[in-house]
């Protein structure tokens, strides 16, 4: 667990993070999104003491941070960044290897890790493990970065802005993979973006700021449905709530028995992703398809209740 309690970062005289209370449970990503200038990157680079507090306090698992030397906490805690920081001369696996090295684990129990994290990222081992960052696609640099900040098997993974620079395409892979990889290792996450699309996407909760304070956090569906004040309302975006709403939810929730015709929408969809083919494709309701089955239908009527606004 996370607990950041009335945590300030004051520069010059102004306020960039200004009396933040947050805990984040553990196993979970926590999303905190706004736009630039907002404060988010200041307060997630608070938590592994890459800047320090003004005033407040910060506990991590109970324990309060200012009494860990900093090299011994962000060894604990993983760190990724837009861009991947990658060191350029060492190969993807010196690369991943490094935090390992840093805490001494022996030969045999890095090389068993490294070779780990690239088979999770769709990275062959025999194949990468001796290219250079410069040999590789931004999207297997963005995967070579967290894969270095999960070597140590961190209970925290901090991640600023990671997705930013990859293609839409490429951006959307990587979140799976991220999605997947929290569920295998349980790891407490904290994502900043300025992002809501991926804020919702990812996050278990989302901490929404503006001007260093801390407006809102809550679960996205919370989010969605009740904005604290106009700022978050704004981000959402008034005419993106009801898709965002469906985006939470999968078809395999939501089917119905009944027969539809055309093509089918697998199971495993969103909500927002069936919606969006029903009214494309003008038809009242879709098929819906496991494991190459058909095991139902979604209706356009039921889904366009389920985006009505949250009374």
């Amino acid at each position: 667990m996370i607990e950041i309690d009335d945590l300030s970062k004051v520069y010059g005289g102004q306020a960039v993070v200004d009396h933040v209370t947050l805990t984040i449970q553990p196993h979970t990503i926590c999303v905190i999104v706004g736009t630039s200038g907002s404060g988010k990157t200041t307060l997630l680079r608070m938590i592994n003491k890459l800047v320090t507090p003004t005033s407040g306090t910060l506990r991590i698992d109970g324990q309060d941070i200012a009494g860990i030397p900093a090299y011994e906490l962000r060894r604990r805690i993983g760190y990724a960044i837009q861009g991947h920081g990658l060191f350029p001369h060492r190969t993807v696996g010196q690369n991943i290897a490094t935090v390992p090295k840093l805490l001494n684990w022996d030969k045999p129990r890095i090389a068993s890790r490294v070779d780990e994290l690239m088979a999770l990222f769709q990275l062959d081992p025999a194949e990468f493990r001796d290219r250079l960052p410069h040999e590789l696609s931004g999207g297997q640099q963005q995967r070579v970065g967290v894969a270095r900040a999960l070597a140590a098997e961190p209970n925290v993974l901090l991640m600023d802005e990671p997705y930013g620079a990859l293609d839409p395409v490429i951006r959307a892979k990587a979140q799976q993979d991220l999605l997947n990889i929290q569920r295998r290792f349980g790891t407490t996450i904290v994502l900043v973006t300025h992002d809501m699309e991926e804020a919702i996407h990812l996050g278990h909760t989302i901490a929404v700021m503006d001007q260093g304070k801390l407006l809102q956090c809550a679960s996205p569906a919370e989010i969605i449905a009740h904005p604290a004040t106009p700022f978050v309302a704004e981000l959402i975006g008034t005419s993106e709530r009801p898709f965002r709403l469906l985006s939470l939810s999968r078809v395999a929730d939501h089917i119905e028995a009944g027969e539809a015709s055309g093509a089918p929408v697998p199971a495993e969809a969103s909500l927002r992703d069936a919606y969006a083919e029903l009214l494309w494709s003008g038809r009242p309701a879709l098929p819906v398809q496991r494991d190459g089955q058909i095991v139902g239908r979604v209706t356009l009527a039921a889904l366009s209740r389920l985006a009505a606004q949250p009374q």
